[in-house]
């Protein structure tokens, strides 16, 4: 790992019914929200934090953290996974008085901003989405990083509980390129936030009954996405082939495709130069 540091500056919260949903508010200009992935003690900042910078020098960007995920809290729902996550995101942004934003997603957020946009058309300005399965059908890079994919989570809550080893070994082999890039902030921040009380009283039970949503099939809601949106994805992704993201992009009514050559899962900080130039360059077009 990179014996680098980068300080999480000091957020916000906003109460959405029941849920406090924390929040990094930084820069001015056009309000450009980020998403994060699914993976064990991520949030926004720990996946966007290396590029939040430079997307803050010309824009308005909130880090948000999804329910159930980094500083958000961590109450049970039964309601279709997706749209209940859109839900919660937008009156979020309601409260905060913002009207219209751009999107910028990873994985799991991607899919919660896929379902935004077709539920609340006009809070979704342009959508970037990396690394999201919103349908049925992602080809794994690999047979068996796709077991790994499915399996991860529970192992890494069970057989023991959560350790370094694990969680170094998650982050390697399923979202980058190997260990040696991933900055020591990071693993250190996915460590504390994958320890946090309420998340594991939580538990790892994603089945219809676990309280983290029912599965949810997107495919009627890709059509309703009007905004135009980029499928921004790294032909090393280990849960999606690029294929999968072409298809995905010619069922939107303005789909776009970039692959970036050698871009792993988490493109975002492994690759934190190319990203955030790919990014503002469709944001900004």
């Amino acid at each position: 790992m990179r014996d680098i540091e980068l300080r999480e500056p000091e957020g916000k919260q906003v109460q959405v019914g029941d849920h406090l949903i924390h929040y990094i508010d930084m820069g001015s200009g056009r309000p450009t929200v980020f998403l994060h992935g699914g993976g064990p003690g991520c949030s926004s900042w720990t996946d966007f934090g290396t590029v939040a910078g430079t997307f803050a020098e010309t824009r308005r960007i909130l880090l948000m953290d999804m329910l159930h995920y980094g500083r958000s809290s961590k109450e049970p729902f039964r309601a279709p996974r997706w749209s209940y996550h859109a839900e919660v995101i937008g009156r979020a942004l309601d409260a905060i008085g913002i009207d219209e934003a751009d999107f910028v997603c990873n994985s799991v957020g991607g899919s919660t901003a896929i379902a935004l946009a077709a539920e609340r058309p006009e809070l979704v300005g342009r959508l970037i989405v990396t690394g999201s399965e919103p349908v049925p059908g992602a080809q794994p890079l690999t047979p068996e990083l796709g077991r790994y994919g499915r399996e991860a989570w529970g192992m890494y809550y069970s057989d023991g509980g959560p350790t370094k080893e694990k969680l170094y070994d998650i982050m390697a082999e399923l979202e980058w390129c190997g260990g040696e890039d991933i900055p020591q902030w990071t693993f250190d921040l996915r460590w504390e936030l994958s320890l946090m009380p309420d998340l594991l009283e939580l538990g790892p039970d994603w089945t219809a009954g676990g309280g983290r949503g029912i599965p949810q099939d997107l495919s009627d809601h890709l059509p309703l996405v009007t905004a135009p949106t980029l499928f921004l994805w790294g032909d090393s992704d280990a849960f999606a082939v690029p294929e999968y993201a072409l298809a995905l992009s010619r069922q939107v009514h303005e789909g776009h495709l970039y692959v970036m050559a050698g871009g792993a899962h988490h493109m975002e900080e492994q690759r934190p130069e190319e990203f955030a130039a790919i990014a503002t360059a469709f944001l900004d077009s």
